[in-house]
């Protein structure tokens, strides 16, 4: 039996970026002269703003 995709939860992403963060994950690959302190969660929209930006960074 082949199941169909299950459609994308938009929050999952914001979830798990925040979930990495708070575990510290995120601090072992940010330079050191990145703020570690004052973290607010991401919004979809902050986070689509991200995703933009490195997209265009990566296709000139």
């Amino acid at each position: 039996m082949t199941g169909s995709p299950q459609a994308p939860d938009p929050n999952r992403d914001v979830d798990e970026l925040h979930a990495l963060i708070k575990a510290g994950g995120f601090w072992r690959l940010a330079p050191e002269w990145v703020p570690h302190t004052g973290y607010a969660q991401s919004d979809r929209q902050s986070l689509s703003h991200v995703e933009d930006g490195l997209r265009r960074l990566l296709n000139p």
